[in-house]
């Protein structure tokens, strides 16, 4: 499998253009901080609705969208897909993995991730993976695997290029994406991945805690092996360029977490990994911003795909 140097990747963090902050959408920015951080049904049910009449007028117009393509087997094993119109000339392809505590989401929930990126010329395919306490550790890292079968045999036909995925995930999502792209064992041969982009993690560090048995317990399984199933144990392997994101207003434990990856990477690489902060948001609306005048993340991730892809090349 292919791997690429992050000598590029050095910078501490990345600066977001004031014009695209939170500022960008008045009618939420005012709101958002009398929220609060913790994860309670009044901060996500909030924050939803707050970003719901904001993404009530997008449409797949002019771009090519498909739904619910099987990848595997199992019901949550689908994708949909979202590409620019124009496929002359390969793209680079984003897999996005959406948040639910291991337990809930959709990728229904992700379109204005994959609109707003096709839009900028990224072939985006959300995913939906099977959830706990069915599916255990490691099925997360299985079904981006069983993803990046599928756009191996077909991610040309909608002008994505194979060679040049990347991959990204909120919350639950984003462990399913490291836990991919840090342990070897679950990783396909030349699976094309190039880079990874990882927003707000919550479960690098299994160890000396204890896991919410509503979420993380499920999925980890009360016997398995923390150390093993831990990310930050997984480093040594592959180096792939890595993004981290996280709210300005996250959860004490996604703070912590967070904390340990850009430790742990800084470790590793003897150089701090690129890390950028998303001002004015929380766990929610890090995510839900985007498709919207707000582009306080998605400049961020694109500045990211746009310089690994031209190094990798």
């Amino acid at each position: 499998m292919k791997t690429f140097g992050i000598a590029a990747f050095c910078v501490a963090g990345l600066v977001t253009p004031a014009a695209a902050q939170v500022s960008a959408t008045p009618e939420v920015a005012g709101q958002l901080a009398a929220l609060g951080k913790e994860l309670s049904r009044e901060m996500v049910g909030g924050t939803m609705k707050l970003y719901g009449p904001l993404h009530a007028t997008e449409t797949d117009e002019g771009l090519t969208v498909e739904r619910d393509i099987s990848y595997g087997g199992h019901e949550r094993q689908k994708l949909d897909i979202f590409a620019p119109e124009d496929t002359s000339v390969l793209k680079p392809v984003m897999v996005f993995a959406h948040g639910g505590g291991f337990v809930r989401g959709d990728k229904g929930g992700a379109q204005n991730i994959g609109r707003a990126f096709a839009r900028e010329g990224v072939v985006t395919i959300t995913m939906n993976y099977r959830f706990a306490p069915e599916a255990t550790w490691p099925s997360g890292a299985e079904d981006v695997s069983g993803v990046l079968s599928w756009i191996a045999e077909n991610a040309q036909s909608y002008g994505g290029d194979p060679d040049k995925v990347f991959l990204s995930g909120n919350s639950a999502g984003s462990v399913h994406v490291a836990d991919y792209a840090f342990h070897e064992e679950f990783q396909r041969e030349d699976d094309g991945v190039i880079g990874v982009i990882l927003i707000s993690p919550p479960a690098i560090d299994l160890t000396g805690r204890e896991l919410d048995p509503q979420r993380d317990a499920l999925y980890f399984g009360p016997d398995g092996d923390r150390a093993a199933q831990s990310i930050i144990n997984a480093l040594d392997g592959r180096k792939l360029p890595v993004l981290i994101a996280y709210a300005e207003n996250e959860p004490e434990l996604i703070m912590n977490q967070t904390r340990i990856l850009i430790d742990g990477l800084t470790a590793r690489d003897g150089r701090l990994p690129l890390v950028t902060g998303v001002p004015g948001h929380n766990h929610i609306s890090i995510v839900e911003h985007i498709g919207t005048a707000d582009q306080s993340l998605t400049t961020d991730m694109l500045d990211f795909i746009k310089t690994v892809e031209f190094t990798a090349e």
